[in-house]
């Protein structure tokens, strides 16, 4: 978490801080790049709080956020853009994350813990792909930093999970909670980069991402609505290596 918030300081520095240097602009100019970093979720529920029966017994869910399930993981991101004008470039961007599941007390069944396992079955994995277009605070010297809004869709894996309770010696495995599904996303970037020459060039890209909700499954009967999640706020934090032409 301190490594992501020192990443994340170090963009805004760059955005504030003057250029310096010498450096070819953007306009008319082509860039492609390979970003790899991470995210850290910010807000959404993954798991609803309900009251049912599981197993025939009284059972309790807790509501349970994403980042209650999912620790931050590697994000993998190709990069296309050209500049429109000397502060204007029009970017697409091919996005893939995957994330495991962590285990964890899910709420209670006949008293007992209830335990909720998101691994291995349960691994969320996505593809995407957004545009966008920055606007260059910066942009004349060899340190270019920019804002944007982008927007996109997002492909989101089918999840399992696994339910346990220890001290019943029961367990149910792996029930269908989300199916496959495509949702929007949007967002907001805020990034630099420096140019080492013409035409390569290193940087930071951060910002903020909403996606929409995935398709529940009700997987379990006498506990509708625990599958019913929330769209999703993330950070992405990734570095950048790219050409220009």
């Amino acid at each position: 978490m301190q490594a992501r918030g020192c990443l994340t300081a170090t963009v805004l520095f760059a955005i504030l801080g003057p250029g310096v240097g010498w450096a070819q602009g953007i306009e008319g100019r082509f860039s492609i790049a390979f970003e790899a970093g991470t995210q850290s979720e910010i807000a959404g529920d993954l798991i609803k709080g309900a009251s049912g029966t599981l197993l025939g017994k009284p059972a309790t869910f807790d509501t349970q956020r994403y980042r209650d399930v999912y620790a931050p993981d590697l994000r993998l991101q190709g990069l296309f853009g050209f500049g429109l004008g000397e502060r204007l470039e029009l970017v697409a961007r091919g996005t893939y994350y995957e994330a495991e599941g962590t285990a964890l007390q899910a709420g209670t069944c006949d008293g007992k813990d209830l335990f909720a396992f998101f691994e291995p079955y349960g691994a969320t994995e996505e593809a995407g792909f957004e545009v966008g277009v920055r606007y260059y605070i910066s942009a004349a010297g060899r340190l270019k930093s920019y804002v944007g809004p982008v927007a996109g869709a997002r492909v989101l894996s089918s999840v399992l999970v696994s339910f346990s309770i220890p001290d019943a010696g029961s367990s149910i495995q792996n029930v269908p909670f989300h199916e496959e599904s495509t949702v929007p996303v949007f967002g907001l970037d805020l990034g630099f980069t420096y140019d080492l020459g013409e035409r390569v060039f290193v940087g930071l890209d951060t910002g903020l991402r909403y996606q929409g909700a995935p398709s529940s499954l009700e997987g379990l009967e006498g506990l509708a609505g625990i599958t019913e999640a929330d769209g999703r706020w993330t950070a992405p934090v990734v570095a950048t290596i790219g050409f220009r032409f």
